[in-house]
């Protein structure tokens, strides 16, 4: 019987997504070069370390996908060697670790690297400062991190957060044979069609990531069964202690997370915690479509499923782009993309709560959806609006009439202009906004993002992030996009 996939589609999408051993060996090259060029700087500087090995899917997991692979190249240092971390506490000395490693770059990462033939060199933060590049057209990232052992871990926790990442490689690469790296790596080609993969998904701020999908892989017994629980992990959490979903919800780290994977290497984290609520949503989604169609016997659209194409760039219907807008932005290349991504995300939440309603609480323009997308250095920031275009006053409501004293203060600051509908006091206010896309202007530009310039011109960027927001998104807002056809019915019938 065939495990989720029938055989012949099965080779066939393993035969497209699984490397050639000349993109292994291209790999190979470029980490041999990056260790060399960084074993022979480090006798010009005072840092000792314990090794330099990369991690994720191109290191000793070998889960990589074809064309689609990057670079982590770890540099692991001695807790020992480095007193300035630990000052009569057990606690890390947060400053302490940025200096180290702000000293790893510019000292040591960074000159060494400076004669191999390497562009796009910029000094990133995460949780702490790392080296981003580009080499041979691979994407790599040179991280520090501290060498601790897994007790360390299990009882004390990482130093930094990526300590976590040479377990997690250890990890899975020890339990990792040929069918269960070939069901990885179908598992990660699926998500990545979703474009819900990783810190540079469309849907969603970040999507889900490769080694909480290897996990997954490893703990269940076929790639049938892989999807079952990626799907349920919403309601059915991963956990090596076995606590229940109820549970795991009382513990303060982890009060705000929506799905659930334990780190099976450090119990007190939660590996799913990153994810979107957003993109998980659209996998599960997504995982529900193939299913049906395996059902259906539909081989063309399984098909489809698990190869990453891209964003379609076609228009929106005429009805449905009245209700959006989209405006792009180009970054100078100083500053990292996630960095970027971020400001984006948090000036989109900001758009979403001015927009949505007045500042006294009436609704302004309804329900606001948005998103963000880029491609390089481009990013493009769309949205969704229930009613584009509103009439230019607004009733704002005052308290009961039955409540003397606040009603006569009511009526005191507002004289004549106090009317009294349903037992409620109003008063007829102007709208500072009657128009979505001018607020939506308005907002971008009194919020600027260093690093980013907002463009008058389009790309096809434009396009693709509303085409986002119209073939991954709203399936997931079913009543937003019953609202807003509704609000097309009323533009033809007026009558209605």
């Amino acid at each position: 019987m065939p495990d989720l996939l029938p055989d012949p589609i099965r080779e066939e999408l393993l035969t497209r997504i699984t490397p050639s051993q000349d993109e292994i060996d291209h790999q190979e090259r470029i980490i041999n070069r990056l260790k060399k060029a960084l074993q022979e700087k480090v006798a010009s500087t005072n840092f000792q370390y314990s090794f330099i090995e990369p991690q994720g899917s191109t290191g000793k997991k070998q889960t990589q996908l074809r064309g689609s692979a990057d670079i982590d190249l770890f540099v692991a240092l001695r807790p020992e060697d480095y007193p300035e971390l630990f000052t009569g506490t057990n606690i890390p000395n947060r400053q302490a670790i940025d200096d180290i490693m702000n000293r790893l770059v510019s000292n040591w990462f960074e000159p060494a690297v400076r004669n191999l033939e390497v562009t796009n060199i910029q000094k990133a933060f995460s949780q702490h400062p790392f080296l981003s590049l580009k080499m041979d057209g691979i994407e790599i990232d040179i991280l520090g991190c501290f060498d601790i052992d897994s007790k360390t871990l299990a009882e004390n926790g990482p130093i930094t957060a990526v300590d976590r990442t040479v377990h997690h490689s250890s990890y899975v690469a020890d339990r990792m044979n040929q069918k269960k790296r070939d069901d990885a790596r179908i598992l990660k080609s699926f998500v990545r069609a979703c474009h819900a993969y990783g810190d540079t998904c469309a849907v969603g701020r970040m999507g889900l990531t490769g080694v909480t999908l290897e996990i997954i892989v490893l703990m269940t017994p076929n790639l049938k069964s892989a999807f079952e629980v990626l799907r349920k992990l919403d309601v059915e959490p991963i956990d090596p202690l076995c606590r229940s979903l109820e549970k795991l919800k009382k513990i303060p780290s982890f009060r705000d997370d929506h799905v659930f994977l334990i780190d099976p290497t450090d119990h007190n984290r939660n590996m799913a915690s990153s994810f979107s609520l957003r993109s998980y949503e659209w996998v599960q989604y997504k995982i529900d479509r193939v299913l049906e169609n395996l059902q259906a016997g539909d081989t063309s659209t399984i098909r489809d499923a698990f190869i990453e194409s891209p964003i379609p760039s076609n228009r929106l219907p005429d009805w449905l782009e009245n209700h959006s807008c989209v405006r792009e932005f180009q970054s100078d290349g100083e500053v990292h993309y996630t960095i970027l991504r971020d400001k984006l995300h948090r000036l989109a939440r900001k758009t979403v709560s001015e927009m949505s309603v007045e500042r006294t609480g009436e609704t302004r323009f309804g329900e606001v959806l948005t998103e963000v997308y880029f491609v390089d250095t481009r990013y493009a920031m769309g949205m969704f609006v229930e009613v584009p275009d509103i009439s230019r006053t607004f009733d704002r409501k005052g308290p009961p009439s039955t409540l003397k004293e606040a009603a006569e203060k009511f009526r005191e600051a507002h004289s004549d202009a106090v009317f009294e509908e349903e037992g409620f006091l109003y008063i007829r206010e102007n709208r500072m906004w009657t128009s979505a896309s001018r607020m939506f202007d308005s907002i971008l530009e009194d919020n600027p993002i260093d690093g980013l310039q907002i463009q008058n011109n389009e790309t096809i960027l434009s396009n693709q992030v509303l085409n986002v927001l119209h073939n991954y998104i709203l399936p997931l807002e079913p009543e937003f996009k019953e609202r807003i056809t509704t609000v097309k019915e009323k533009e033809k019938h007026p009558s209605m």
